[in-house]
């Protein structure tokens, strides 16, 4: 393997942080945010570590509607570079998926793939999806 192309693998120590958004006393949103190391060329592993997160949630969809989700995504993303020092946060969703979307796009990610029937739905169908990410300077102070 030549040594210019080669990855650094990914952590096997990711660390996973959580959020649960209640309301009313029951909890109407679930979040996380994993944290592991960027790719890198091979000798420069050791500034590539913990240096991104990758987002995920799921919201009660009697609640949607309301900015819930936009608020709480917000904030963990401002809790990534903040509190978790990493350089760039990443999310995705089904393609279909048009108001997870609409919601990396309203807090400023960038769509940065599309990609053609990669995950399997648990309908049985391949799905396109979609990839968005903020980088910590471009992401404003909230």
């Amino acid at each position: 393997m030549n040594q210019n192309s080669s990855t650094a693998s990914p952590s096997p120590r990711a660390a996973e942080h959580g959020i649960a958004v209640e309301l009313d006393g029951r909890v109407i949103g679930d979040l996380r945010a994993v944290v592991g190391d960027a790719w890198s060329q091979v000798g420069m592993e050791h500034l590539a570590k913990n240096t991104e997160a990758v987002l995920g949630w799921v919201f009660d969809p009697e609640a949607a509607g309301r900015g819930y989700a936009t608020e709480s995504v917000g904030a963990l993303i401002t809790a990534c570079f903040a509190h978790l020092g990493v350089r760039r946060v990443s999310g995705s969703c089904f393609a279909a998926n048009e108001p997870s979307a609409r919601l990396m796009k309203r807090l400023g990610m960038r769509l940065e793939e599309h990609s053609r029937k990669t995950a399997l739905h648990r309908s049985g169908q391949w799905m396109d999806t979609m990839m968005f990410g903020v980088l910590a300077d471009d992401w404003p102070e909230r």
